[in-house]
């Protein structure tokens, strides 16, 4: 597989994000399933947070799955009459189905290119679709990278630039020679200061129109 896009550079690592990217999400999922359990009062950017809260904290690690929990249940009171079991799966409703074709280009891609994964992510998410995707795809999920970084467990996220020198230290990549590829445009600025390319897919687009067969 070739790249279609121009960057100047000749791209041999290629780090993608997940949600949005690699796995469709449904923050309205989440939303409606905790409505049903009468915890009322979220919003889809307290659970995509750029503010300090305790979603943040969850999502670089700061929090245990169980102390956030508790945090949810002191802001949100309605939320202390819900078991943990109904918790956590309205928390992970907004996980969608992997694509298969998806991953049979990654398959494809990685001959070419060595490929990571950086997501912003929590524990209980990463569970969730990690598991999933093994019962759905028969296969590890990791198995498809060079390595996976998760924001909770670097304790750092995207878009600092911190956690894209990260990677590229601890890969041992040139960032010059790396492409990021991610949905959300914020992210870039942290990665284009750490010397990587970025690229932004957009909504209703999908990874295969990067690639063409060689």
């Amino acid at each position: 597989m070739r790249l279609k896009i121009e960057t100047g550079e000749n791209i041999e690592n290629i780090i993608f994000d997940l949600g949005g990217v690699l796995l469709d999400i449904d923050v309205r999922k989440t939303l409606d399933a905790f409505e049903k359990l009468h915890i009322k009062g979220l919003k889809a950017e307290d659970i995509y947070p750029n503010l300090k809260s305790c979603f943040l904290e969850l999502e670089i690690g700061a929090l245990s799955p169980d102390e956030f929990i508790e945090a949810i249940r002191k802001e949100y009171p309605d939320a202390r009459n819900v078991d943990e079991m109904q918790f956590w799966k309205a928390w992970n409703a907004l996980l969608l189905d992997f694509v298969p074709a998806r991953f049979d280009l990654l398959e494809k891609v990685r001959r070419d290119y060595r490929i990571y994964l950086l997501s912003n992510t929590n524990l209980p998410h990463r569970k969730g679709y990690l598991q999933r995707f093994e019962e759905q795809m028969h296969r590890p999920f990791e198995s498809y990278f060079e390595k996976c970084y998760y924001s909770d467990a670097l304790h750092m996220r995207k878009p600092d630039k911190a956690i894209y020198e990260y990677v590229v230290r601890d890969a041992g990549i040139d960032p010059c020679k790396t492409l990021f590829i991610d949905d959300n445009t914020c992210n870039f600025s942290g990665a284009e200061e750490a010397g990587l390319h970025c690229y932004h897919l957009k909504k209703g687009h999908n990874i295969a129109e990067l690639f063409e067969r060689i």
